[in-house]
């Protein structure tokens, strides 16, 4: 009997009425509810971690709707580029057409840029040397350079550009520097862009006086090419005032 009641002990478990039994049953419970902490703890975590999951899900959301928004005003404004692109080619193409000869005769050079067309015309088939007086010739050119202004939106800058040589003699008291000889050609020009119907406000007249050289000023040769007016036409629209009758 002794021998089966020593076989149905457990070797881990304390009998009950023993002394370790009310500890045995006591570190169960906190067991438990140890367990059941844990498991509440779990669940709340999950839960925070549903909530921030959707709050993650519905930012996302909203970046992609303002990239899909994005992408279709890019795409509107890669229409409006693509525009302007091609007005500028047909205006430069025009203008080469319209100043062959000046451009045979390397009378003037016509560059297009990102920023739109640049007319260079040298000083001396514009002005006579330390004149604000247009030539005949330079009134020939710039005629046909109206003729094109006329049919496009561009805004028309005109800038002035002088040699390094200071002005002298009695041209100062018309010119002081060579920077109000240049601001007195840009205008000069600018005036006769309007008489040709090209609208006022489409038109800047700019001095650089002797800033800004293309070449250098120690030669003559290097003067020369200073000494020059660009017209530079830029593709920016410009809405002209409607004249009343």
């Amino acid at each position: 009997m002794e021998c089966m009641t020593n076989k149905l002990k457990h070797p881990g478990l304390p009998l009950k009425g023993s002394a370790s039994f009310p500890r045995f049953i006591a570190t169960g419970l906190c067991a438990l509810a140890l367990s059941a902490c844990v498991s509440q703890g779990k669940y709340e975590q999950l839960i925070m971690e549903r909530d921030n999951l959707a709050e993650q899900n519905e930012q996302l959301s909203k970046n992609i709707n303002e990239k899909e928004t994005k992408l279709s005003l890019t795409s509107e404004e890669l229409a409006a580029i693509k525009a302007k692109k091609k007005e500028q080619e047909e205006l430069f193409t025009k203008l080469k057409t319209e100043l062959s000869s000046e451009l045979d005769s390397q009378k003037l050079t016509l560059r297009q840029m990102n920023t739109g067309i640049n007319v260079n015309l040298p000083e001396d088939i514009l002005f006579p040397s330390g004149s604000a007086e247009l030539r005949d010739s330079g009134r020939e050119v710039l005629s046909k350079v109206s003729e094109q202004l006329n049919q496009t939106s561009y805004q028309v800058i005109v800038s002035g550009y002088t040699d390094n040589v200071p002005i002298s003699g009695k041209l100062t008291k018309r010119f002081p520097s060579n920077w109000d000889l240049a601001a007195a050609r840009a205008t000069n020009i600018v005036r006769l862009l309007e008489q040709n119907n090209v609208p006022a406000d489409k038109l800047i007249a700019a001095s650089y006086g002797e800033n800004r050289p293309v070449a250098d000023n120690s030669t003559e040769e290097g003067r020369q090419q200073n000494r020059r007016i660009e017209i530079h036409l830029r593709p920016v629209i410009v809405e002209t005032e409607e004249k009343t009758q």
